[in-house]
């Protein structure tokens, strides 16, 4: 405290008695008054925006994804269902006035198909591989089942006699309002019933179940909460959602009462949310909260993929529950390195495929594009996607999606040859000027996804050498 300042307290005449200064006393009750000001203003800030009017897709519906109220619905059945109830609610908030709002002008039929979860059947008189195997297939946050269609297509392919099935996480699927209200038990309600409606299937022997994102921790917590699940042979988790990447996820469930959403956006996607709701992160947050913490092993085989420079989801935890939870000898761990040197760490330990970067300027099927690196976005998707890879219908140009002024937007829907893929870390002045791109859009597509199908098709075939599948180029 500087000299000039009187001290906060001093001694009386008596030696049990201290006489606080009356100065340090107006000043606490000053700051103590400025910081009820501050507090009662961002208050107000939250009070006249959620007064808004918002548009109708940052509403709740009334009528959201949800789990089968009978745990014995037939799967066909459910998807029926779900698909139906998703094309009447875009049918009725997305296309009143008859045009299309995504990117690719989708119809909501098209659209209901794709966000809806989904099963591929053995084929018939079908005599290839796959016999007795089961795939349960489940999306991360915002995200449908659409995020694992290239995955399931490279099982079917690879094991036509198996049966495939991807969920619904409840509240996504309509519109992003539904998001407000949905709640992280449901999520693994849902894991249950596609779990169970495995085990009622005499036919099927061996379960795998496949996660992105969200969905990779929703498989192990069914894993840990049901850790004598006969059938379930294998957990493949592709960018491994064990923790936050912000520290400050804790705050979420505490925020959700005061604020709606972290952004918004027009809703120009037709296989998923763009909007996130500070529901979402708390439900997240509740999720994973404790994964870390159990230290239930992990005794069935896993295979991993995990991009360095996830920005989604924090990387080096995945690395860890791989490295310290993970007991089985059959695993590996597919790690997609980072630009940025001093993330590169060595291998804590073994059974992890570290993915060098390569080139900026790459090819695809003829068409050229640049990649940076490897978004938490894109390691499921194929770059032959229709939808999410090279040539894909949509581009993910979130980061210029500001109106009025939508110039860049525009530029970025457009693309040109200096336009690059990559995570959200490229997004700054120093990134630009390194790799010289004009527009950035965060990845959509994996352009190691051969080496990654090839592993999963691998993993599910106890007779293959995982470990050289992931180091065949």
């Amino acid at each position: 405290m500087p000299a000039s300042s009187p001290p906060p307290f001093r001694w009386t005449n008596s030696p049990i008695v201290i006489q606080l200064d009356e100065t340090f006393i107006n000043q606490r009750r000053t700051n103590m008054f400025r910081f009820k000001i501050i507090v009662f203003f961002v208050l107000f800030l939250f009070f006249l925006a959620s007064c808004a009017p918002a548009p109708s897709f940052l509403k709740e519906t009334g009528s959201p994804a949800v789990v089968p109220p009978d745990p014995d619905l037939p799967f066909s059945q459910y998807v029926q269902e779900s698909r139906k109830n998703i094309e009447h609610i875009l049918s009725d908030l997305r296309f009143a006035n008859g045009d299309s709002p995504y990117l690719g002008e989708y119809t909501a039929a098209q659209a209901a198909q794709m966000r809806g979860p989904f099963e591929l059947l053995p084929e018939n008189g079908s005599t290839g591989p796959g016999k007795g195997k089961g795939f349960l297939l489940i999306h991360g946050l915002t995200h449908s089942p659409y995020r694992m269609r290239s995955i399931a297509d490279s099982l079917h392919q690879a094991y036509p006699n198996g049966t495939i099935r991807a969920v619904l996480l409840p509240g996504h699927g309509t519109v992003a309002g539904d998001s407000l209200t949905m709640r992280h038990t449901d999520w693994m309600a849902i894991t249950d019933y596609g779990v169970r409606s495995f085990e009622k299937m005499e036919t099927i022997s061996d379960l795998y179940l496949v996660g992105f994102s969200t969905g990779t921790a929703l498989a192990v917590r069914h894993l840990q909460n049901n850790p004598k699940s006969p059938k379930i042979k294998g957990l493949i988790l592709i960018s491994t959602a064990v923790k936050a990447k912000t520290g400050a996820a804790f705050l979420s469930p505490y925020l959700r009462w005061a604020k709606d959403w972290l952004a918004t956006f027009e809703e120009r996607d037709a296989a998923q949310y763009e909007s996130f709701s500070v529901n979402a992160g708390a439900e997240f947050f509740l999720l994973t909260k404790n994964i870390m913490k159990s230290k239930t092993p992990i005794d069935v085989p896993v295979l991993m993929a995990v991009s360095a420079d996830d920005e989604t989801i924090d990387a080096n935890a995945a690395r860890q529950f791989f490295c310290d939870r993970v007991n089985a000898r059959r695993r590996g761990l597919i790690w997609y390195a980072s630009r940025h040197a001093e993330r590169n760490i060595d291998p804590p330990c073994e059974d992890i495929k570290e993915v060098k970067l390569g080139p900026v300027d790459r090819e695809f099927q003829g068409t050229a594009y640049r990649f940076a690196n490897y978004a938490h976005t894109a390691l499921s998707m194929s770059p032959a996607d229709p939808h999410y890879g090279v040539n894909g219908k949509y581009h993910h140009c979130k980061a210029y999606d500001s109106p009025p002024d939508m110039e860049d937007f525009d530029n970025c829907q457009k693309g040109s040859a200096r336009t690059i893929f990559g995570e959200k870390d490229i997004a700054s002045k120093a990134a630009k000027k390194e790799l010289g791109y004009d527009y950035w859009r965060r990845g959509t597509f994996n352009p190691d996804y051969p080496r990654l199908e090839r592993a999963i098709i691998c993993f599910a075939d106890e007779t293959c050498d995982l470990q050289k599948s992931l180091d065949d180029q």
